[in-house]
């Protein structure tokens, strides 16, 4: 098994942080920035439940997804959509463009925290495996953490401004997949999940999503 490598688990890291600033940019903002299309509270609540509840549905489709065509494709699949749906958000003119793109924003982010967490299952030792899970864990605290305030400082110039920041991010995160991270798991494995797999990476996908 190989040993943790820093730059792999940087790259892994900044998009779970990328992603979770990207959903706490939207928390200041997104009650008046639907309040420019005539919404109120009812949608914003369906907004946030529409989210989560992709997230919830997909993230285990990813992960088992990844496991037969590899991690790196679905990480860049994940990271670009996401970047799409945010600058989809940025541009929106009516209430049902936010609730597409919000509900394609959950299901596509939703393919990286399973994918991330079994990159590392698949490319560390069982010593080093909870070091960078609790590397993963603190990115996705640390953009939870400064999302919200990202969010409120540029809304300030423009409600649309965070949106595109994030997805700009977002862009810059599929860079550094697609040119410098290795793929993890081997053709050779990506037949069937491994017995028992699925459910590990499910409980472990649960476990962070509700730390967030």
């Amino acid at each position: 098994m190989s040993t943790l490598n820093n730059k792999n688990v940087f790259i892994l890291a900044f998009t779970l942080m990328v992603v979770m600033l990207g959903f706490g940019v939207v928390i200041p903002i997104l009650p008046f920035y639907i309040e420019t299309m005539g919404a109120g509270g009812t949608e914003l609540g369906l907004l946030a439940a529409c989210y989560a509840v992709m997230r919830l549905i997909f993230g285990p489709i990813w992960g088992r997804l990844s496991d037969r065509v590899g991690r790196k494709p679905i990480l860049m699949i994940g990271i670009l959509g996401y970047s799409v749906t945010m600058f989809w958000f940025g541009l929106a003119t009516r209430l049902w463009m936010l609730f597409v793109a919000r509900s394609l924003s959950g299901i596509l982010s939703s393919a990286t925290s399973p994918t991330t967490m079994a990159y590392i299952s698949d490319s560390t030792s069982e010593e080093e495996r909870g070091r960078g899970m609790g590397i993963l864990g603190a990115a996705v605290g640390l953009g939870t953490i400064l999302g919200p305030g990202l969010g409120g400082l540029l809304g300030n110039e423009s409600l649309s401004l965070p949106f595109f920041i994030a997805g700009g991010l977002s862009l810059l995160t599929l860079a550094l997949i697609g040119l410098i991270l290795p793929e993890s798991l081997p053709v050779e494995t990506r037949s069937a999940p491994q017995e028992g797999r699925p459910n590990i990476e499910f409980k472990k996908w649960l476990g962070m999503l509700r730390g967030t």
